[in-house]
């Protein structure tokens, strides 16, 4: 929060887009650092689960394309 200093001798306070706001409103407000935090281990939890599901899928993949390509593979290795 930024204060500028009036001729006055009081302070103002600004909301994150450079609007001023009054003293009471931002005095009430806390801050969001919980939520921060919250917000950064919600977002890890939800990655990790995409990239585990994405990741059984893949490994749980099963088309005879993929199986023929497999199989060529071990013939083309077991030729050599």
């Amino acid at each position: 929060m930024r204060t500028t200093p009036d001729s006055r001798s009081t302070t103002m306070a600004f909301d994150p887009f450079g609007e001023p706001v009054a003293q009471g409103v931002a005095e009430a407000c806390p801050t969001a650092s919980g939520d921060r935090t919250a917000r950064r281990v919600g977002g890890a939890v939800f990655w990790t689960l995409a990239l585990v599901i994405l990741a059984g899928r893949i490994y749980a993949y099963d088309m005879p394309a993929v199986q023929s390509v497999a199989t060529y593979a071990a013939q083309a290795v077991a030729l050599r």
